[in-house]
């Protein structure tokens, strides 16, 4: 777990290395980049969406695979909703 921290009125939170490394983030020597532009957006209360942006692209968040994984249960639990309410 993080702990928020706070830098010139604004919130910090650091992103893990490993993860940083899996995603090849990482410079050829394993170091951070200097230069990695982000994006943050917030999608509700107390939930926000961190981008990293590559070759001046922000990654769309319906291609993540977490938002791919949350619409097909949605569908399922729809679909499984419906069906459970039909007449017999």
């Amino acid at each position: 777990m993080q702990t928020l921290q706070r830098r010139s009125g604004s919130g910090l939170v650091t992103l893990p290395k490993k993860g940083l490394e899996r995603d090849d983030v990482l410079t050829e020597d394993g170091e951070i980049p200097e230069q990695q532009n982000l994006v943050v957006d917030r999608l509700g209360r107390r939930v926000y969406l961190v981008r990293l942006v590559d070759d001046a692209r922000v990654p769309d968040a319906e291609e993540t695979e977490v938002v791919e994984r949350l619409a097909a249960q949605r569908l399922l639990q729809q679909d499984a909703f419906e069906q459970g309410s039909a007449a017999d």
